[in-house]
């Protein structure tokens, strides 16, 4: 069997769909998978990081928290917050993901997507800063047991921060350092097909081309490859002549193709003599006609 990919679970099922659609003969093997990530920070006093940070991050950081009390200040609460602070931090910000949606959402020439890019990397900017915003500000209220529409209290006159640790050399650990680590266990699906079902790959709509074409690629010129080894050889061939005849190039209009799948020569036979094309025995191929 070929693998063809890994994926969750609903898009592994789409694809298998699709595939038996058009006949290949498929099998979905599901199992859980777990991915963990590691960052590190600094955490501290505003008071004591000052020193310990770039001006600019700095500036940044204290940048967002006057933003987030004046808000407070203002009376926002758990409802309208969330809209809040980033009209605080850029009173143009709904204007401005209106427009960057609008430069993704738009069909361009070549010509006006290049002008339009100074602008769509300025939006982008904007944005981003807005997204970071809120996620240290979200850290923010964690590690300083805010809640908002609550009584803060002086609990922002000197918060405790928490972020990124840039520092080029994360060996060299202060009393500030902290490590984050996200361990995710999550579901995920195999797809293999019968190798010999790979030739119905033209078969396939654009649409599965257009969406999957990685695993395109790989079903057509897996399918060229069967395709070719069909062809009967005269004779009985041993298995090392049938291990030379998985691999062959092709070139068209200068373009060339190399499609090599002799280390899996024995796994080719056996899905063509299970398929009835060929017939293996005693280390001999033999083509039936």
């Amino acid at each position: 069997m070929f693998l063809l990919g890994e994926y969750y679970e609903d898009e592994a099922r789409d694809i298998v769909d699709r595939l038996k659609k058009v006949g290949m003969k498929v099998d979905i093997r599901t199992f859980t998978a777990g991915e963990m990530e590691i960052s590190h920070h600094l955490e501290g006093r505003m008071s004591v990081l000052k020193g310990k940070l770039k001006e600019t991050d700095y500036a940044r950081y204290e940048r967002y928290l006057n933003a987030l009390r004046k808000v407070l200040a203002a009376g926002a609460g758990p409802e309208d917050f969330g809209e809040k602070f980033p009209l605080e931090l850029d009173p143009q910000i709904n204007e401005k993901r209106l427009q960057f949606a609008e430069i993704l959402k738009a069909d361009l020439s070549e010509d006006e997507r290049e002008a339009k890019m100074k602008v769509f990397a300025e939006l982008k900017a904007d944005l981003l800063d807005v997204y970071h915003a809120e996620a240290f500000i979200d850290t923010v209220l964690d590690r300083n047991d805010i809640e908002i529409g609550e009584y803060v209290g002086s609990k922002l006159d000197d918060p405790i921060l928490r972020v990124i640790d840039e520092g080029e050399n994360l060996e060299e650990e202060s009393e500030l350092a902290r490590t984050t680590t996200v361990f995710t266990v999550e579901p995920r699906a195999q797809v293999f097909i019968d190798e010999f079902y790979a030739a119905l790959a033209e078969e396939l709509d654009d649409d599965f081309e257009d969406e999957y074409e990685h695993e395109y690629l790989c079903l057509l010129f897996l399918g060229k490859l069967i395709s070719d080894l069909k062809e009967p050889s005269p004779g009985k061939v041993d298995m090392e002549a049938f291990r030379e005849r998985c691999q062959f190039d092709m070139e068209k209009k200068g373009d060339l193709l190399e499609i090599d799948g002799s280390s899996a020569a024995e796994e080719l036979a056996r899905s063509l003599e299970k398929n009835g094309i060929i017939k293996v025995k005693g280390g001999s191929v033999k083509w039936k006609r």
